[in-house]
């Protein structure tokens, strides 16, 4: 069982990791209210988009503790609407010409990614209750 968590939390440690560097890659370079680098930010969200897929991968693969399931599912539907998200951006700015991409209408695009991080705050906050409820060894 133990050995058990220590996997389960190495693998939320990865995944954590990885929604810092989806964060960083989401919000684009801008000058004067306007995207300034087009072919760079279409790379960031595709490199976002590879480590979302990653982050739902490695939450696929592992088994969580028992007492954790439903957070674990809940954890794998919210990257799995990060990832929706960004190809619903990725898909927008691609059929968007280059210049006329403003920072406004970005935020706007990736305004869903702040309900998204109040499920996953809330889910992470119910399994560290449920980690601290459990008898120490």
């Amino acid at each position: 069982m133990r050995k058990n968590f220590k996997q389960y939390g190495q693998t939320l440690h990865l995944v954590g990791g990885n929604l810092v560097y989806i964060s960083n890659m989401i919000y684009p370079d801008c000058s004067n209210g306007i995207l300034s680098d087009y072919q760079q930010y279409r790379l960031d969200l595709n490199n976002a988009k590879s480590v979302s897929q990653s982050s739902i991968q490695s939450l696929e693969t592992i088994s969580p503790p028992y007492i954790l399931e439903m957070e674990h599912g809940l954890l794998i539907k919210a990257f799995n609407d990060i990832l929706d998200c960004l190809n619903s951006l990725v898909l927008w700015i691609e059929n968007v010409t280059p210049t006329e991409i403003k920072e406004a209408d970005i935020m706007n695009e990736i305004s869903i990614l702040k309900v998204i991080q109040l499920e996953i705050t809330e889910t992470t906050l119910g399994l560290i209750e449920k980690l601290n409820s459990q008898p120490r060894r």
